[in-house]
């Protein structure tokens, strides 16, 4: 248990760290006009808080830093939204304002939007359409040898996928095999109808057809996989590289590696509102002194998605945290027009 005095030095000296990234000092804290009290009180009240794990030294001379421990204390207790943020919230609003139709836009701009704003790498990861259902499947021929076919959910998402038409075959017969499969899938589930065209049967629904149904149907399951996908969007994966956490070479490389293969989809949070993450909660390497904010918006009961921002420990969570969940707010509210 700490005293009120030690959480107002402990919110101070993980606000000065973040601003300046360097070690803090008694000396530094008595220029704070909200801490007027004496050294010996400040340096027996920082001694205290080091034994208790909030606090570390970085050698025997140096002021504090925030441990884990004391970051997590911040966050759960001691942090405030910082006001001056909502003079952001009209940039944001702008860019939901004029994507009202384009949504995966409007996601991807936020997203790129809150990388800048907070000099962080930032990330979205989209609703899986895997629960929508199939509404119609349909083509539109773009002359003699190609057409592109249209596959659309109950959700309004669009698939599409460019099909080349033999050279014996005519438009009539693509438009019966397109039929064919409009009755077939129909009203089933994305992940459904990957597996019924998987099936053996569903090959024998077209063979009578066409002699090239076994690329088409690969055709088809590529383009269900598309849907059965995350939407992942990335945005600022440089900004990190900005803080002294980030000048091991390695560490970057192995960051960027991790982002590439989307490891951090799977620990990005539940879908339980705002979640704060840091380092040993990972158990990756690349992880180490890095923190995950992400607030999930929902679109209904079986869509969800989540808004992320990815930096050091020493984040400006006051800055962060209200820009996330703004984000958020409004992402839900686009798909749900």
């Amino acid at each position: 248990m700490i005293t009120s005095r030690q959480k107002l030095i402990l919110k101070a000296i993980i606000e000065a760290f973040v601003r300046d990234a360097q070690p803090v000092g008694s000396k530094t804290l008595t220029q704070m006009p909200y801490l007027k009290f004496s050294s010996a009180t400040l340096r027996y009240d920082m001694a205290q808080l080091e034994e208790l794990g909030y606090l570390e030294k970085t050698h025997t001379s140096s002021g504090r830093v925030p441990s884990e421990q004391g970051y997590r204390y911040y966050v759960e207790h001691l942090v405030t939204r910082n006001q001056d943020v909502v003079d952001s919230f009209p940039l944001i609003d702008e860019i939901f304002r004029k994507n009202k139709i384009a949504k995966e836009h409007a996601v991807e701009e936020a997203i790129h939007l809150l990388s800048e704003l907070t000099n962080y790498t930032a990330l979205a990861v989209g609703p899986s359409s895997n629960q929508n259902t199939i509404k119609k499947i349909d083509f539109i021929p773009l002359n003699e040898q190609e057409a592109v076919v249209l596959i659309v959910t109950d959700q309004g998402h669009v698939q599409h996928q460019n099909i080349t038409i033999p050279d014996d075959m005519n438009i009539n017969d693509l438009k019966d095999i397109i039929k064919t499969l409009d009755d077939l899938l129909k009203n089933r589930y994305i992940d459904e109808a990957i597996q019924i065209l998987q099936q053996s049967f569903a090959k024998k629904e077209i063979a009578s057809f066409v002699d090239y149904q076994t690329q088409l149907l690969n055709s088809f399951i590529h383009a269900f996989a598309k849907f059965a996908e995350e939407n992942f969007y990335l945005s600022g994966v440089t900004n990190v590289f900005d803080q002294p956490e980030f000048h091991n070479v390695m560490h970057i490389k192995n960051f960027v590696e991790m982002l590439d293969r989307r490891e951090l989809v799977k620990l990005i949070g539940d879908h339980e509102g705002l979640s704060i993450r840091f380092g040993s909660d990972f158990h990756l390497i690349p992880m180490e002194n890095c923190t995950v904010i992400s607030v999930p918006y929902r679109i209904s009961d079986s869509e969800h998605g989540t808004i992320a921002v990815v930096g050091p420990t020493r984040m400006e969570y006051s800055k962060v945290i209200p820009l996330v969940e703004y984000i958020a707010s409004n992402v839900g509210k686009l798909y749900k027009k």
